[in-house]
């Protein structure tokens, strides 16, 4: 019998410390306010300030203190939309 294999539901890059990161599954969210949308991204870019995070673990006074997501300029389609 073949190794199952689960394809991940929201795959993301998270920063867990200076210079450690790694890929993840998280929670897929749900819609919760009138104004909620869901985007199934397709592609992510990393910009200089993720990369700023993740190799001084801060930008000015905001310092990462527990694991965070990376990559905040996203493409991709609408899912699901709020009332």
């Amino acid at each position: 019998m073949a190794p199952s294999t689960k394809a991940a539901q929201n795959l993301s890059f998270v920063l867990e410390k200076v210079g450690v990161v790694k890929f993840e599954d998280r929670p897929v969210p749900e819609i919760k306010d009138p104004h909620d949308v869901i985007v199934n991204v397709r592609y992510t870019g990393i910009c200089g300030s993720d990369v700023h995070y993740c190799t001084h673990g801060c930008i000015g006074k905001y310092v990462v203190d527990k694991p965070m997501v990376l990559g905040h300029e996203s493409a991709g389609v609408v899912h699901a939309v709020g009332s």
